[in-house]
């Protein structure tokens, strides 16, 4: 019994034999920075009220009537009640550094250090409580468990294993919060075995602490599990800037490396903080899984010194092939240089890096000092990169934002495949030569990279294939989706399948090679294509190589203001272009180019749509049709019938009658009200005009009441004499006659 006091721990706590030591007190418990543990067994820090056993018995450290702890038995679980106190462990905090400083891609050098709380090896070291704080406080438990739970009440079950204890939180309906600061450390690394597991409201890594698996042996590592019901943060470096904070699994050995696997539903990687998984020999690379059921948030680079990067990432940088990243959330957002990536620097094959969001994926920015931000896969030297896959409703990249698959040496770049079930919107460079968009390319290696792994900056890989799928496609203002090579390799394909696909401002899809063979680019949007103010589409080769392959289908296509659609090569063939469209509208600045300089030009082919013309043909009949039988005569209509018309105008009373119109003649000449100046004519001529008008008797004038046709075909108009024959117009026909 403790009363209601904290427990304050400042010296050595010790067990003889093998036995397991459980330390409980609900009040609390405080390590300071001299405790010591000197134990054969596991070691359990607790503020649980209660220890109860298999058969039964509870041994409470509240209750004075506690029943005897004679029998011998298997203690169950932790029974917490409400607010159950804290633990604290304080220290001086780990002395860790990489073997090159400054680079995370060197092996972690952990030093020997006596320090803080530590358990035999393959033993289990927990510390269950109410909130549970390390402020410089180290946890080692080589080839263990460590086991860190931050409880608000429940029962925690415990379950023996062949390597210390396995704790449950299955009966846990609420936690508290579970923080590393001031360089705090839980370590297990070994030769293989060792594992990891963090359970809270809010878990946080700051100030440089760490989460470390590190294998040196042949067995395979166990597992990082952080399990966090609010949300989880990795923030920053230690204050000299030597070492970031950081969840490590790293293989040293020829033993699989440990997998890690969060799950929260708020995850952020801040400042330089990383989460990586990394093999440095023959070992597999463990895999990282992430879900996250509201955002992760991937931000920045450390603002002490910029080469720490804000990363979630798997590496290969050895013998050994990388482990497969995924990340499963509803919003994605990498920003301001972050990255999350699959990369090999070695013999290795890199992982696959597979990205899942609900809602939307946004990558945007950069910094300046370093790379933008970026979803990745990297191939460094000889080994293959691994895949990268997205699937989302919508993808936005911005500002230099990049979904890339690089290789830097002599391996082949992975594949991007990019499922969008809204729309893919890109926009927008960080600096010259950093659009956004979406790019598989071999090229050399950033110079930070070629000066700390001693690279050559000599490409002779291949870039990688690029698949999108979605409904709406948008380039602008420089972005871009490409398959590039400017060394001596080949370009991959371009693929798109969607609904419109819109280039504006200098957007572009190219497939292009400095002398390998130039990549295809296959386009098939289902509406529209539409290329604006310089915007472009190619396949091209320089050196010897031949121009890609453009194969475009769309309903209608349109380049304007300057674009271009073109295959071209330097010495090669020129590709070939094919162009299926029921509209193509092309601005007189604009144009459709398949040439090469030195070499055979390559061919462009439009195509219409195919159209079965047969579908509007009717057959006609063998038999000619008789005239008479398609003519009715007018008498025969009329006979024993009767048409009546009610109302006003619009049909005559009897159908075998004339239809009057009612308009009424107008003359518009001038009136002879007008004065009309007269017009002076000589005496001579006045005079002839009046006898020749003396002369003339003037003839009334008579309507035309038939027409005659002459021999000559000509027809005129006749006055008709009643009795004569003649056409009469106005003559009523008399059926009856």
């Amino acid at each position: 019994m403790t009363g209601g006091n904290i427990s304050n721990i400042d010296g050595l706590i010790r067990a003889n034999g093998t036995a397991n030591l459980f330390l409980l007190n609900p009040n609390g418990i405080v390590f300071r920075e001299n405790a010591r543990l000197d134990v054969g067994g596991s070691f359990f820090a607790t503020t649980a009220n209660s220890l109860v056993f298999e058969n039964g018995l509870e041994f409470s450290a509240t209750s004075a009537n506690a029943q005897p702890l004679l029998s011998v038995s298997v203690p169950l679980g932790l029974q917490f009640n409400q607010n159950p106190g804290a633990i604290r462990v304080q220290g001086t905090g780990h002395n860790f550094s990489f073997a090159v400083p400054g680079l995370a891609l060197t092996p972690i050098i952990r030093g020997n250090g006596d320090s803080g709380l530590r358990v035999s090896p393959g033993q289990t070291l927990a510390l269950v409580g109410g909130e549970v704080t390390l402020e410089g406080g180290t946890l080692r438990a080589e080839q263990g468990r460590i086991e860190l739970g931050s409880v608000a009440e429940g029962r925690v079950g415990l379950s023996p294993t062949g390597l210390g204890w396995m704790l449950d939180y299955e009966g846990v309906p609420s936690f508290q919060d579970l923080r590393l600061s001031q360089r705090a450390a839980a370590d297990v690394s070994g030769e293989g075995g060792g594992a990891i597991q963090m359970v809270g409201r809010q878990v946080t890594l700051g100030e440089g602490s760490v989460v470390l698996i590190q294998n040196i042996g042949l067995q395979p590592s166990g597992s990082i599990r952080i399990n966090a019901s609010e949300s989880m943060e990795v923030l920053g470096l230690r204050p000299d800037a030597t070492f970031q904070s950081s969840v490590y699994s790293q293989t040293l050995g020829t033993g699989r490396g440990g997998d890690i696997a969060i799950s929260t539903r708020q995850l952020v990687v801040r400042d330089g903080a990383e989460i990586a998984a990394r093999t440095l020999s023959p070992g597999q690379g463990g895999n990282i899984d992430l879900k996250v059921s509201e955002s992760v948030e991937v931000l920045g680079v450390s603002p002490i010194d910029p080469r720490f990067i804000s990363t979630i990432s798997s590496n290969a940088l050895g013998l050994g092939d990388g482990g497969n990243t995924t990340v499963s959330t509803a919003r994605l957002s990498v920003r301001d240089g972050g990255l999350i990536s699959s990369a090999t620097f070695g013999l290795g094959t890199g992982g696959k890096l597979t990205v899942n969001a609900t809602e939307f994926i946004e990558v945007i920015g950069g910094d300046l000092r370093t790379f933008p931000s970026s979803l990745t896969g990297q191939t460094v030297t000889v080994g293959d990169g691994g895949d990268l896959t997205i699937d989302t409703p919508r993808l936005v990249l911005q500002e230099g934002g990049q979904v890339t698959t690089s290789a830097f040496g002599s391996g082949q770049a992975g594949s991007i495949t990019i499922n969008a079930t809204s729309s893919i919107e890109a926009s927008g460079s960080l600096l010259p030569g950093f659009p956004a968009g979406v790019t598989s390319n071999a090229q050399p290696a950033p110079e930070i990279l070629q000066q700390n792994l001693g690279l050559s900056g000599v490409v002779s890989g291949t870039s990688g294939d690029v698949t999108i799928n979605t409904p709406v496609l948008s380039l602008t203002d420089g972005a871009q989706v490409t398959v590039a090579n400017p060394g001596t390799g080949n370009a991959g394909s371009v693929q798109v399948n969607a609904g419109s696909i819109f280039l504006n401002d200098e957007g572009g899809i190219t497939a292009a090679t400095a002398s390998g063979e130039g990549g295809n680019v296959i386009l098939r949007a289902d509406d529209s294509l539409q290329l604006r103010r310089a915007s472009q589409i190619t396949a091209e080769a320089g050196g010897t190589g031949n121009g890609g392959n453009l194969t475009l289908s769309a309903d209608t296509i349109a380049l304007l203001e300057g674009s271009t659609i073109s295959a071209n090569a330097f010495e090669g063939r020129g590709g070939n272009i094919q162009i299926a469209t029921q509209g193509l509208f092309l601005s007189p600045d604009s144009n459709i180019t398949a040439s090469s300089q030195l070499g055979v030009d390559g061919i462009v082919t439009v195509t219409d749509p195919e159209v079965d013309t047969s579908s509007a043909l009717v057959s006609l009949s063998d038999n000619p049709i008789d005239p008479t039988t398609q003519i009715v005569s007018t008498c025969a209509i009329a006979e024993e019938n009767t048409f009546i018309v009610t109302g006003n105008g619009g049909l005559p009373a009897d159908p075998t009658g004339i239809l009057r119109g009612e308009d009424v003649w107008v003359d518009t000449r001038l009136s002879e009200d007008l004065e009309v100046a007269p017009i002076e004519a000589s005496t001579s001529e006045a005079e002839d005009s009046s006898e020749e008008d003396s002369s003339i008797e003037p003839q009334p004038l008579v309507e035309a009441t038939g027409w005659q046709r002459h021999e000559n075909g000509t027809v005129e108009l006749v006055v008709t004499p009643q009795g004569q024959l003649g056409n009469r117009w106005l003559e009523r026909p008399v059926c009856r006659d």
